[in-house]
């Protein structure tokens, strides 16, 4: 068996390809569809940089890879069930056109394969970064929630919440995202996907909503300051904007947890996530 990959230039091109295969599991391919969605409406939305798009399909056209990069960041990959002659073909076509890859993130099987596939084939050291678990929530959980309550972020929040994010990112060493400038933080308080936990007029904790899917919407950006923590406050906060989005017509929200963070793996499950796979993200050095 013999494959080809196909370059996409436009994203509404490589949808045309794939949106079917990751719309069937939206939680299990939240980050990749998502980005795809956002690109189709702006493809430098989140780097300056061209974003890579492409599949790996057979003689008779079936797709056995999809990836996607926006970079500085790592090339999110898809194939499932996990095709492993069309990963090397895809590293093989990703090396002759010269694209340089800073790591690879998606699930755990196909991010493993390919991780080892790209070492072997350039030499390049890998190292596994993080490991990630995928949740879904489509119902609620009664809680009792500390002392406070959600706020939709305003206008004049935008710099309250670019710090927050900014704060977060650094101390979790993550790499830059808009979403912690100002101008990101304006942007998503128009779309009104910023919010807050709020106890006596003080912004004590912040999430955001992001990468709108098909029927669903990522939750992200969970962030409290060391000196409001363990009273509940994200918590609270990401159980109501869960509800808040599936008020607004939302099928379902998903998120990413970190594996090495057992605390918040727990408090999203008693909010009502559960999980659907994990991801590992490698660093190629």
């Amino acid at each position: 068996m013999t494959y080809q990959t196909i370059f996409f230039k436009d994203a509404n091109k490589f949808l045309e390809h794939t949106l079917d295969e990751l719309a069937r599991d939206e939680t299990r391919n939240n980050l990749m569809l998502g980005l795809a969605l956002r690109l189709r409406e702006d493809p430098h939305a989140y780097t300056e940089q061209d974003p890579l798009m492409a599949i790996v399909s057979d003689e008779g056209g079936r797709i056995s890879a999809l990836v996607i990069m926006t970079p500085p960041f790592p090339m999110v990959v898809h194939s499932e069930p996990l095709n492993e002659v069309a990963l090397v073909s895809l590293a093989e076509a990703l090396i002759g056109t010269g694209w340089q890859l800073s790591g690879v993130n998606g699930e755990s099987d196909a991010s493993d394969a390919f991780a080892k596939i790209w070492k072997e084939r350039t030499g390049q050291d890998i190292r596994l970064h993080k490991t990630l678990r995928a949740y879904e929530l489509k119902e609620v959980n009664a809680l009792v929630f500390p002392q406070g309550e959600m706020r939709v972020a305003k206008e004049e929040d935008a710099q309250k919440a670019a710090d927050m994010l900014r704060a977060m990112q650094d101390e979790l060493q993550l790499q830059e995202s808009s979403t912690a400038t100002l101008e990101g933080a304006k942007k998503s308080i128009r779309l009104k996907r910023t919010f807050f936990w709020v106890v006596d007029d003080e912004v004590v904790s912040i999430t955001i909503a992001v990468r709108p899917q098909i029927k669903g919407i990522c939750i992200s950006g969970v962030y409290t300051p060391p000196q409001f923590r363990r009273r509940g406050y994200a918590r609270a906060l990401v159980s109501e904007v869960s509800n808040e989005m599936l008020i607004r017509g939302y099928a379902l929200t998903n998120l990413f947890t970190d594996l090495s963070n057992p605390t918040s793996n727990k408090i999203y499950q008693e909010i009502g996530y559960y999980p659907v796979c994990d991801y590992h993200q490698y660093e190629f050095l």
